[in-house]
Formats: C-alpha cells, structure tokens, sequence
C-alpha cells in the first residue's frame, strides 16, 4: 500500500522531459528528389503530470509528417513548431518547445537516371600450384542508378563490396552486394548482382624459335641482331599455355639508343597475351650492330 500511495504521489507531479519523434518526409514533388539527407528524428521538451508522461512512453512513437508538396527545386527552409509535435490525444500533456534541431534544410534536385558499369572488389586467391584465370566475371556488368542530378552525373561506376575468396582450386560462382555511395540519396536497380570466378592449374612452357623484331631504327639504317630468333619461357594457367603458339608472342629490340657500327647487347621486349607470364628468355640479350 505504501508502494502504491508513494507512486500516485509520484506522478502526480508535473515534470519535464524530452522525447525523441522520427521524422518523414512526404508528398515529394514530381521529378524532384531529396538531394541530401534530413536529420531523422526532432527532439522535444514536453510538460505534463508524471502519468501522462508515463503513458506516453508507453505508446507507439508518433511520427512527425513533412509535407514538402509544395517545395521548388533547390534549397527549402523548414521550421519546425511546437504544435507540429504529433501529440497522442486524450493526454494532457504540453510541448514546451524544439529542443534541436529548430530548423532543416531540405535540398531538392531534379531526378536523373543513367547506367553505370560495375567495378568489382573480389580479391582471387588460388591455392599453391593453381593461378587465377582472370578477374571475377559480374552478372550484370551494369546497374541503373538513380537520385539528385548534381550527384549522378559525376558518379561514373558503382563497386560491389570487398571480398577475398582463399585457396580458390575451382569455380566459385555466388551473389555480392552493391555499394551505393555514402550520404548521397542513390537508389540503384539492383542491390546485388552474380559473380562468378576460377582458377587453372599453373603450368610453365618454352616456346621456341620466336623471331626476334627491331623497332625505333633511324631511317636508312640497317641492322644486324644475333641471333634472329630466341626461346621464350612462360608461366600461366593450364589451358592458356598448352594452347600458346609463337604466333601469340612478339619479342622486340629497341635499337633508339644503338650507335652506329658498335656492338651493342640489349634486352629483348617481350609482349604476351593476358593471363600469361615472363619466366625468361634463352639467351637474355641480344647483340646489336647498326650500320
């Protein structure tokens, strides 16, 4: 009994207190959209008798509606009211004042879409003896987005979140998630996309009897290079190595800097197709004579 004397006693008495109210906003114009983000909720001081207040605590939030229907593109002001406060009725309770904020700004843009290509984050790591086959392949390599005109335009790609797939010895095929850019309003047309990866066993190869091409000669010079042809040596994956021919490589000596009628030992360029790897070459230099 005394508990209960000492609780209707209790709140009975008018207190202060401060509530959180989520805020929403609605009824955005046609072709405009929310170019940055409105703070979430408003914080008010609100006065009643403890029951009141206790019962209001009590109660599903009541969220604070902003009505922007009538709002241009641009920079809109808002300021926010006591009254505006969505009180529940039947509580006699008051709103003493907005504690913060008092005011937001509400930027409005016109909307823009477009297509952007997807960059992917997906870090391959093949198990010891095996070599990545290439980047992880998106499914689709695209996505539409969509949000205020002064972001979009300047976004160029959007990037899948960062994952490292470890001691990858076979296709890995699964879904990865989108990354939209922080603290823009960027909607996007899909959230994740499918991605798929492999790896080849490695394996090495010589290649011989490539034939050897002389670039940047001064004109109406001749050149003699030995030898004329030189064994390369590579390393990549299981299926693009067995199936490398010498037509598929091109070894250059660049002769821009060879003076005439002295011998000159240069190191042979190599360029390869993709996915594959310089080991060495059999000999590792050339002697260049111009004359």
């Amino acid at each position: 009994m005394a508990m209960l004397l000492w609780f209707h006693v209790a709140t009975e008495k008018v207190y202060q207190y401060t509530k959180s109210f989520p805020v929403e906003i609605s009824n955005v114009p046609e072709g405009l959209v929310i170019a940055r983000e409105v703070p979430g909720e408003v914080q008010a001081k609100i006065q009643g008798k403890g029951k009141e207040l206790l019962k209001l605590l009590l109660m599903e939030k009541r969220i604070l509606q902003i009505d922007i229907g009538d709002f241009r593109a641009g920079e809109n002001n808002y300021d926010f009211e006591p009254e505006m406060i969505p009180m529940p009725e039947g509580l006699y309770l008051r709103v003493e004042e907005i504690e913060s904020p008092k005011s937001v700004r509400i930027s409005l843009d016109r909307l823009m879409e477009k297509t952007v290509p997807i960059r992917s984050r997906i870090t391959i790591v093949p198990e010891e003896g095996y070599i990545a086959s290439g980047e992880a392949s998106l499914q689709p390599q695209e996505v539409t987005i969509s949000g205020p005109r002064g972001f979009v335009r300047n976004i160029t790609s959007i990037e899948t979140e960062e994952r490292v797939l470890d001691n990858v010895t076979e296709v890995v095929s699964d879904r990865i998630g989108l990354i939209p850019p922080e603290g823009q309003n960027i909607k996007l047309s899909s959230n994740e996309v499918n991605f798929s990866a492999g790896v080849q066993k490695a394996v090495g190869k010589e290649i011989a009897s490539v034939p050897v091409e002389i670039v940047n000669l001064a004109r109406g010079r001749k050149v003699e290079v030995r030898p004329e042809s030189i064994s390369v040596v590579v390393f990549g994956g299981e299926d693009v190595v067995n199936q490398l021919t010498r037509d598929q490589i091109k070894v250059m000596v660049d002769c821009a800097n060879a003076k005439r009628l002295e011998e000159a030992k240069l190191q042979p360029q190599v360029k390869l197709p993709p996915l594959v790897s310089l080991i060495r070459t059999e000999p590792d230099s050339l002697v260049v004579t111009v004359r």
